[in-house]
């Protein structure tokens, strides 16, 4: 299987990650309308809608906030800059195992990026899966436990 391009990874994950914060900056805009309107307010002391959206309000402004700072890690990040042998923030990863699995290194995780011929899951090194991979290089095994049991892979490639 062909590598995929750790700029063109990269690019698609920024790409997701813009998709997602322009939805929920929308989404979040309408809901501290919600807060303040005359269709929230409290018609009793039992009455908790504008409490409940406020709560809402308040978690949609601070996924808001992470998402601004996980886009602007992406576009801070030098994707020119030669990668490194061993796995870091950054890393593009092959991992082999019973099957071939590409991972992306970065301090946020949680996506997986559906590429024309590669998915590529990104995670951070604080996930159980990458606190097992970072530091490692080219040829180095480990085993992982995951919720399906232990996994062993080999790191195929670093990048």
């Amino acid at each position: 299987m062909s590598r995929p391009d750790r700029a063109g990874v990269l690019a698609a994950l920024r790409a997701a990650l813009a998709s997602d914060l322009a939805a929920l900056e929308s989404v979040s805009a309408a809901t501290r309308d919600e807060v303040g309107s005359a269709e929230t307010k409290s018609e009793g002391k039992y009455d908790t809608r504008s409490t409940e959206a406020s709560y809402l309000a308040r978690g949609q402004a601070w996924r808001v906030v992470e998402l601004r700072r996980n886009l602007a890690w992406t576009e801070a990040f030098d994707v020119a800059r030669a990668p490194s042998a061993q796995v870091q923030l950054g890393s593009l990863v092959r991992l082999l195992g019973t099957r071939e699995e590409w991972v992306l290194v970065t301090p946020f995780g949680g996506t997986t990026l559906r590429l024309p011929e590669h998915i590529v899951r990104v995670i951070s090194p604080d996930s159980p899966l990458g606190k097992e991979l970072i530091e490692l290089e080219e040829g180095d095994a480990f085993e992982f436990e995951s919720p399906r049991g232990a996994l062993t892979f080999e790191v195929g490639q670093v990048g």
